[in-house]
């Protein structure tokens, strides 16, 4: 709380204040174990080999092949429940009765077995001219469709409703290849499981397997979903998704993704959740050409950032070391710490602005060094596979939104856990990340769902997320999606 973020308690609890600790009252013993960590550290440093790469990214050909990573709360299967009400429930406020959590399907299921992979991520990068992109943009975003016009008239049975969806799905499909994404409203038959599949099924979508939970990985399994109600950024679901959960995969392979995803409202949160999507083609084109430019030429790499403490401990990658390779027959094991096709370095920093100041949180003590894991490069742009167009492709905004949880002061020097720089290295200038944050919040949507919207979505395309949300006994959010191939099924 002391850095600007929400204490980490159920939300669905109101607990009583406590006196703060000893150890929070006095911060002479935090400030001993911080310099007990740093001397662990520096002994671990050299013993290790961190510091082998602190010298500049040789430049040369850029590499546009992506590489694969882990997400870490994953479930599986199609529809898969987005983790909104948790396996462990939630509680309420009044009475702390349990709220049951829901069944998730496994990797192993003969159900979720017999769906196909999704395709690997169709990359066409060379030979963008940024300035040659158009600047007009879809006014229309995403496109609504009500029951009333796919000929639904009110009080009609679900089999009618599934009849004049699979006559409409000709103007749906063209639809969402002209938008990039379809809100599909007031439906009845699609606030069940069974009815939502056969909505999907008038449309002819194939489904696939879910990209973030199926790929090969050190411990090849679905992640457990844990209780959570914080808000999720946008981002494509791609199995490249988040830095800190890769740096230890020993194959580096083509990333996956979903051609489209469909997502289902079951039952809203008690307050806020709402649906986020953004359009990719006009974030291109609506961004500053110099900007655009740079990021293209240039390219980036998704970066993993550790300190001594903030904004994560370099205890996390020890850790992540010993539990996801130590017990592997991986030969690098006992010569890095991370896969060694990435770039290590590690630098010492002057202390953030305002480390003296009283009110600062001891921990700020310890932010005079940094260890960054970088991935390999990519393309931030790519080209849609049916249009053509150039869109926007990547995650640098999500990773600028990791800086939120520092209080305002120190949101510059802590920075986030993951974040972008350039394909050489280089730090990506201030001026053009609040740039792209910007235009990220001026053109992202955000859509209260009811129960039975269902919202089509071209992942080549539009990016999605979600807000943070409540939720009580009487009402826990439940949200679906399905990932899939195409719709000539």
């Amino acid at each position: 709380a002391q850095r600007g973020r929400t204490p980490m308690a159920d939300p669905c609890v109101l607990e009583p204040a406590r006196r703060p600790s000893a150890l929070r009252r006095r911060g002479a013993p935090i400030v001993c174990l911080a310099l007990l960590t740093a001397g662990v550290v520096a002994v671990s440093t050299c013993a290790w080999g961190l510091s082998k790469d602190n010298a500049p990214l040789a430049s040369g050909p850029v590499s546009l092949k992506p590489v694969s990573s882990i997400r870490p709360v994953i479930s599986g299967g199609p529809g898969r429940l987005a983790g909104d009400a948790a396996r462990r429930g939630v509680r309420d406020v009044k009475s702390r009765a349990y709220v049951p959590g829901v069944t998730r399907l496994k990797i192993t299921d003969p159900k979720y077995q017999k769906l196909p992979d999704c395709p690997d991520i169709m990359w066409n990068t060379d030979g963008i001219d940024t300035d040659a992109i158009p600047t007009e943009v879809d006014s229309v975003f995403p496109k609504s469709l009500e029951a009333s016009d796919l000929g639904i008239s009110n009080g009609a049975s679900a089999e009618e409703e599934l009849r004049q969806v699979g006559q409409k799905r000709t103007e749906i499909l063209s639809s969402l290849e002209k938008h990039g994404a379809v809100l599909i409203k007031g439906l009845g038959v699609s606030k069940d499981v069974n009815g939502y599949r056969q909505v999907l099924n008038e449309l002819g979508f194939v489904a696939c397997k879910d990209p973030l939970a199926a790929r090969k990985s050190l411990d090849n399994e679905v992640k457990k979903v844990v209780p959570n109600t914080a808000g999720l950024g946008l981002h494509h679901d791609r199995s490249d998704y988040a830095p800190r959960n890769n740096i230890y995969d020993e194959h580096v392979e083509s990333p996956k993704m979903p051609w489209y995803s469909a997502f289902v409202c079951f039952k809203p949160a008690l307050e806020g959740g709402e649906f986020r999507i953004l359009d990719g083609q006009r974030m291109v084109r609506e961004m500053d050409r110099d900007v655009l430019k740079r990021l293209y030429d240039k390219n980036y790499r998704s970066a993993e950032v550790y300190g001594l403490w903030l904004p994560q401990s370099i205890m996390n990658m020890f850790v992540g070391w010993a539990i996801k390779v130590l017990p592997e027959p991986i030969e690098w094991k006992w010569r890095s710490l991370v896969n060694p096709n990435y770039k290590i370095r590690s630098f010492f920093k002057a202390p953030p602005e305002g480390w003296s100041d009283i009110s600062s949180p001891p921990q700020i003590l310890t932010d005079i060094w940094r260890c960054e894991v970088l991935l390999e490069e990519q393309s931030p742009l790519n080209r849609h596979p049916k249009t053509g167009e150039v869109v926007w492709f990547n995650n640098i905004h999500l990773w600028e939104g990791d800086k939120a949880q520092w209080k305002d002061k120190f949101k510059d020097s802590l920075g986030a856990r993951s974040k972008a720089v350039y394909g050489d290295g280089t730090t990506i200038a201030k001026e053009d990340l609040s740039h792209i944050v910007k235009l990220t919040e001026k053109n992202e949507v955000k859509i209260a769902m009811q129960p039975g919207d269902v919202v089509l979505v071209d992942n080549y395309r539009v990016l999605h997320g979600r807000e943070s949300f409540k939720n009580s006994r009487e009402q826990t959010r439940l949200h679906a999606v399905t990932f899939g191939q195409t719709f000539d099924g």
